[in-house]
């Protein structure tokens, strides 16, 4: 069952759900006509000598980073690549020719030294091809932040070579059940490392979101015994783990209250309350004061999602009859019906540039993941998941590129995470039951 979605919403889906017609099943099967071109990379082994690292600690992490992040192919034979490593190093120059043959297209090597508290790493990328060095830059960092030092090579790598900024040193927020009928928010790294929940509330928590300057986070929670929106003040320790703070109530009105979503730009939550009858979106200041109805129909809405800029919500409605994507002004003028194929379309996430949206539809029973141009699901409508079980609550990550996502595919539902042309499907979570994840904002730079 989707978490944002109200028991009425639910209802109505039941009733409004109907077999696909025959006639619209090549538009909804069309995959991404655009794909990422892989580079194979060798990572060899660092020469951390006179230091307390092993060699393969952050060439591991980094080779696990470039292949999660789907640009990159690690080098076939690690071994042999290590050993040309050390060809090169006691020739003091790069055999080309020997990398070539082995197919690679860069190869990354560095240089770790350290102080009282820091590591340092020199690194060195060479682009085979081109006989050229492109990219010498050192890097420092804590100790204690050894990951993070290693995400911070990642994403050069990928900036780089792919023009792209990569997420590597993004966290994500999701729903963990790991006692049955109790749900809590934890974070994670982008990898899946240092899964851990954040709340201990011992009851069901669902829909959490990144909220103000990327410290807060808000989420619904019946640890009252009916579904209210809380916020939390998330504070890094020295190792860079979120760690929970003050917690304070958002939305507490009669009925039910859920689904909150931040946007940075309009400087306000919208979010879903019922306690005007049927559920209706608001948008409220993130202590939930001013809170404004935006919504005023009979139907029952759901799923708000902002556009990045602040001026739009998408959001989800039975007012067509099944359940629809509808966009609006940010005041709730200005509707428009975003979804028209099919009878069950939720789970809204607008990309970062604000061009697209995914969505989740439900097709032959399955529930999977689509993209449209933000203007309606006509419009460049592309499918990324398919016999691969059911597929919910896409979320973007801040570069626009990938999409982490809930699947069941596995028999439990755990995280996945893929390209936004539906390629390098991958899990990052496995223990428990894990949904709804929420990507969270880049990180600063040093």
């Amino acid at each position: 069952m989707l978490q944002r979605l109200s028991l009425l919403m639910l209802l109505a889906c039941l009733l409004a759900y109907r077999p696909a017609g025959a006639q619209e099943a090549p538009a909804w099967n069309v995959r991404p006509t655009y794909s990422y071109e892989k580079s194979v990379i060798a990572v060899v082994r660092f020469n951390a000598n006179n230091t307390g690292l092993e060699m393969e600690t952050l060439p591991r992490i980094i080779r696990n980073d470039l292949t999660l992040s789907g640009f990159f192919e690690n080098v076939k034979d690690q071994m042999l690549a290590n050993r040309q490593n050390m060809v090169d190093h006691n020739r003091k120059n790069i055999a080309f020719e020997a990398w070539a043959g082995m197919g690679v297209k860069h190869y990354l090597m560095g240089n770790v030294s350290e102080d009282a508290t820091s590591y340092k790493v020199q690194v060195l990328v060479y682009d085979i091809d081109s006989k050229r060095l492109i990219l010498s830059r050192d890097f420092v960092d804590r100790k204690e932040r050894i990951r993070d030092l290693a995400h911070q090579i990642s994403d050069a790598v990928i900036l780089q070579i792919k023009g792209i900024e990569g997420v590597c040193r993004t966290r994500l927020l999701f729903v963990t059940e790991q006692v049955p009928g109790v749900k809590e928010i934890a974070t994670m790294d982008w990898d899946g490392f240092g899964a851990r929940p954040i709340t201990n509330l011992g009851k069901l928590a669902t829909t959490p979101v990144w909220g103000a300057n990327g410290t807060e986070i808000y989420f619904t929670s019946y640890h009252g015994n009916r579904a209210n929106v809380y916020g939390m003040q998330l504070t890094p320790d020295a190792a860079l783990k979120l760690n929970p703070g003050q917690m304070w109530t958002i939305a507490a009105y009669g009925g039910t209250n859920h689904s909150p979503e931040w946007n940075s730009a309009a400087r306000r939550l919208a979010l879903v309350l019922s306690k005007d009858g049927n559920s209706e979106i608001y948008t409220a200041s993130r202590d939930g004061k001013s809170a404004t109805r935006v919504t005023t129909t009979k139907a029952t809405e759901g799923s708000p999602c902002w556009s990045p800029d602040g001026s739009k919500i998408a959001f989800t409605s039975n007012e067509a009859g099944g359940v629809h994507v509808f966009v609006m002004n940010a005041d709730g003028s200005g509707k428009r019906r975003l979804t028209t194929l099919g009878s069950w379309n939720d789970e809204v996430s607008w990309s970062p540039d604000g061009r697209r949206i995914a969505f989740v539809s439900r097709r032959a029973g399955a529930n999977d993941i689509y993209i449209c141009d933000a203007e309606g699901d006509k419009a460049n409508l592309r499918r990324l998941t398919m016999n691969q079980g059911n597929n919910e609550a896409p979320a973007w990550a801040p570069n626009g590129t990938h999409l982490a996502f809930s699947s069941n595919r596995s028999g439990q539902w755990q995280i996945w995470m893929m390209l936004d042309d539906g390629s390098n499907q991958l899990p990052l979570t496995s223990a428990g039951r894990n949904t709804s994840a929420a990507w969270g904002p880049f990180v600063a730079k040093n």
